[in-house]
């Protein structure tokens, strides 16, 4: 039992050291922070206007690993920088009061006013302001605060240029490669039942390898969720109203129906290939599919094409080509449903029949979805389909 322990905890200690040897000492967002801050504190002290290492303290809070977290704290120490500055000018200038009474009061109204405007960490720079400002440049307050303000505004300004300038993160790209990734699996899949379709013979895929088969693409769309959410952090403030937001929500919103559909087209048995009229049937759903996994993997390169990210959006002529290659099948399971469904077909069972037929929906569903996700798309409907 004693030497089971030292063993557990001989386990716990190596994965604890390689845990450790997995987290890197210096990062390029430390590097980043290093210049971009050594260069601020150069300017403001070269800079013929007072007060200019304002501009390195503002960099070095602000500047943050992604552009949408320099954004928010950006717009929360702006916010506080001029909460501060106006409270201070009021209680100095305007106001006749104790220290001890004013300070205390403006630094209750700064609190209060904090949260009205939801300031997390504003608010904490309008009080340093108010206190800096009354005890240590009550004199010249007037044109201390604005001068500080200004090189507050002029950091922020330096810090959001250089998260998207200087190495800048890679959250982005990385969430439409997974997503490429994830719809070039399934298009490979579909090959996979369209090649079945096509077999005199067909072999069944077993439980084992189904099993395989749904766990991997799952893992893979909860990743590209995971990676989702972080790249909404990149995308500043109201993140919603992005465009690049609405087009991640059509393709979550693709990938997901794919996978619903083709784990359906999975779980049903065999195709068979008789009578001649099941045949042929199932030789047109082949030929479907495989327009469908072209149009899918033409998706995948479009998401992988940096352009994408440029424009904020998919390419408008590449989606109506891709839109049109099934165009000859739109109305595709009308025609099935009245053609080869009305006759009667003997030498198959009804449990066989409602196979084909749910095979044949599943099929269409898959192609309606993909002619929805390549149709344009106004930012309410976007909306909609996040909600």
């Amino acid at each position: 039992h004693f030497d089971s322990r030292n063993a557990s905890m001989m386990d716990d200690i190596h994965h604890s050291q390689r845990g450790h040897q997995q987290r890197p000492w210096f990062t390029r967002q430390d590097l980043r922070l290093a210049v971009v801050t050594g260069l601020s504190a150069g300017l403001g002290l070269l800079s013929p206007i007072p007060y200019g290492y304002y501009l390195p303290l503002t960099t070095t809070a602000v500047l943050s690993s992604t552009y949408g977290n320099s954004m928010k704290l950006g717009i929360q120490r702006l916010l506080g920088s001029l909460m501060g500055v106006i409270i201070l000018i009021i209680f100095t200038r305007g106001l006749e009061l104790p220290l001890a009474l004013g300070l205390g009061l403006a630094l209750a109204i700064t609190r209060l006013f904090g949260g009205i405007l939801g300031l997390q960490v504003g608010y904490k720079v309008a009080g340093n302001i108010i206190v800096m400002g009354w005890l240590v440049h009550e004199q010249n307050a007037t044109v201390w605060g604005p001068i500080r303000l200004f090189w507050t505004g002029l950091g922020i300004v330096i810090s959001l240029w250089a998260s998207q300038s200087i190495w800048p993160s890679r959250t982005i790209p990385n969430l439409h490669g997974q997503f490429a990734s994830l719809l070039s699996s399934i298009g490979q899949e579909l090959i996979n039942e369209s090649s079945r379709l096509k077999q005199q013979f067909p072999t069944a895929t077993s439980p084992k390898q189904q099993q395989a088969i749904r766990i991997s693409l799952q893992k893979q769309l909860n990743a590209a969720r995971q990676q989702q959410v972080l790249a909404q952090m990149e995308l500043g403030v109201n993140p919603e109203q992005h465009p690049l937001h609405g087009l991640w929500c059509r393709i979550d919103l693709l990938t997901s129906q794919l996978l619903t559909s083709l784990w359906a087209i999975k779980s049903l048995t065999i195709p068979i290939q008789k009578p001649d009229q099941i045949k042929q049937l199932h030789y047109k759903e082949s030929e479907l599919i495989d327009i469908m996994s072209t149009q899918i993997l033409r998706i995948s390169a479009e998401l992988k094409n940096p352009k994408t990210i440029n424009c904020q959006e998919l390419n408008p002529q590449a989606m109506l080509e891709i839109k049109t290659l099934s165009q000859d099948f739109n109305q595709w399971l009308e025609q099935t449903t009245e053609g080869t469904f009305t006759t009667d077909i003997k030498q198959i069972s009804k449990q066989q029949l409602r196979q084909i037929i749910l095979r044949v929906t599943l099929i269409d569903y898959i192609r309606s979805a993909i002619v929805e996700a390549t149709s344009p798309h106004s930012k309410s409907t976007i909306t909609n389909i996040h909600r």
